[in-house]
């Protein structure tokens, strides 16, 4: 008996160790094709369904644009309908910046914890009722608090797709993809005020609201019909589907299901997503980012909230100082688009602290004056240059600051920061104005905060590890 069973033994030590050997070999190949499926997103041409995904990021930036261009577009109606001064009109201003600053801090977290697609839904929504319910609204009061319901969703619609059109694109192409997106904002506002200039020499500012409107339900119908949920967001926080979600992704984009899901780039968040922007050696990045986007926001909102009205003021017409603005938004979608191109070569940084510089120069320039019709008209297309490549710029630095599971909560905060100079900067500028103050003495006090950004851009040791690049993230 006791020498029978000593094969019996060995079969039995050779059969589990055939077991282990052949368990090990499938982990291996299962990880191998998950990594393969991974490699393959990062790789591949992109897809159809990867190109309308980020293309619709850049439609959503335009609706952005619009929105929060839509009040400075009517702001001249408003103010000879109801007779207002520069210090109410101020305020009427900043109201719906209030409302962005507001999204961007709270609203935007929870695309880091439900996901990227259900969080947009959600603000084109809100953006859409609000911004319809504007175009009724029968007093300065009742204006103001609908522009903050709106702006709520606004704030937080930006640091979302920001991160999510660099998600949806392969590795070679997501700067590319970032500046696509980005361009939507001035789109929006090129074509938005091209339209809302032909619509306010036959109708009241009220038709304003309404085209916008009818912009954002519309999109937010074609989002829920083509939006796709993250996959980088599906791979960080691993959810109950997401597995699921993330094979519908990968057929869609015309590739083989996974049998798992691929392995975070990084150990998600043990806390909260604020908790994480704010950890050992991210906090210095997170305040410093906050900073610039402030300064260089308090410029920024300026010349988008008072240029159309001061054009007025020079003695231009309301259709001629929307058109003028639109001319400098459509410029800035060249400049953007430049960005994403050439921008690769060249690091991020310099390109920001350039463009900052340049915002800084034409603003002071515009409050000068002294300019004739086309001297005006080119000085707001070379703004446009510099406000909306700025823009693009800086969303590049702020969205590869942070990592995959904290991308959309870190955007948040930085740019709900930086709106909060929204609201200070057009209400500000009423009260300097009202208060007795110039346009030059005014335009270059407010131009002074983006040249201090520039500074913290080129020489802020926070920003050297930095690199922008986005390749790489």
């Amino acid at each position: 008996m006791w020498c029978g069973q000593v094969p019996l033994m060995d079969i039995s030590s050779s059969a589990a160790n055939q077991c282990r050997n052949e368990n090990d070999s499938v982990r291996d190949v299962m990880r191998g094709f998950v990594t393969d499926t991974q490699r393959t997103l990062d790789e591949a041409p992109l897809s159809r369904t990867q190109i309308i995904a980020i293309a619709l990021t850049a439609l959503m930036g335009a609706v952005d644009g619009y929105d929060v261009l839509a009040m400075a577009y009517a702001a001249p109606g408003i103010t000879e309908e109801w007779q207002i001064n520069k210090a109410t009109l101020g305020i009427a201003l900043s109201s719906g910046l209030a409302g962005m600053a507001f999204g961007s801090l709270t609203l935007t977290p929870l695309a880091d914890e439900f996901g990227r697609r259900k969080m947009i839904l959600a603000v084109l929504a809100v953006m859409g009722l609000g911004i319809l319910l504007t175009a009724f609204s029968r007093s300065v009061t009742e204006l103001s608090l609908l522009r903050v319901f709106t702006g709520v969703g606004m704030g937080a619609l930006i640091p979302i797709i920001a991160p999510l059109a660099i998600e949806y694109s392969n590795v070679h192409r997501r700067r590319l993809a970032l500046a696509i997106m980005t361009i939507g904002f001035p789109l929006g506002a090129t074509l938005g005020g091209f339209a809302a200039a032909a619509l306010l020499q036959y109708h009241g500012w009220h038709s304003v609201f309404l085209l916008g409107a009818a912009a954002t339900l519309g999109l937010l119908v074609a989002a829920y019909f083509w939006l796709p949920e993250s996959p980088a967001f599906l791979i960080a926080r691993r959810g109950p589907r997401a597995l699921e979600l993330y094979n519908d992704y990968l057929r869609r984009c015309g590739h083989e299901p996974a049998l798992q899901l691929p392995a975070p780039n990084a150990e998600g968040p043990k806390h909260s997503s604020y908790v994480t922007i704010f950890a050992h050696r991210q906090w210095t990045v997170t305040i410093t980012l906050a900073a610039i986007d402030m300064l260089y926001l308090m410029t920024v909102y300026y010349v988008l909230s008072w240029t159309p009205q001061l054009i007025v003021d020079l003695g231009h017409t309301s259709a001629f100082a929307t058109m003028a603005v639109s001319l400098g938004a459509m410029v800035g979608v060249l400049a953007s688009l430049a960005i994403g191109l050439i921008g690769i070569n060249v690091p991020l940084r310099w390109i920001t602290a350039g463009l900052m510089t340049g915002l800084s120069i034409t603003t002071a320039a515009f409050g000068i004056g002294g300019f004739s019709t086309m001297g005006l008209v080119l000085l707001v297309a070379v703004t446009g240059t510099f406000l909306y490549g700025g823009t693009t710029a800086i969303n590049g630095l702020i969205v590869n600051s942070f990592t995959v599971d904290s991308r959309a909560t870190g955007a948040g905060f930085v740019m709900g920061v930086g709106r909060l100079a929204g609201v200070i900067s057009p209400a500000l500028a009423g009260f300097l104005f009202t208060a007795g103050l110039q346009r030059p003495s005014v335009s270059v006090m407010i131009s002074l905060c983006t040249l201090m950004a520039a500074s913290l851009v080129l020489f802020s040791r926070q920003l050297r590890s930095v690199q922008g690049d986005l390749e790489r993230s």
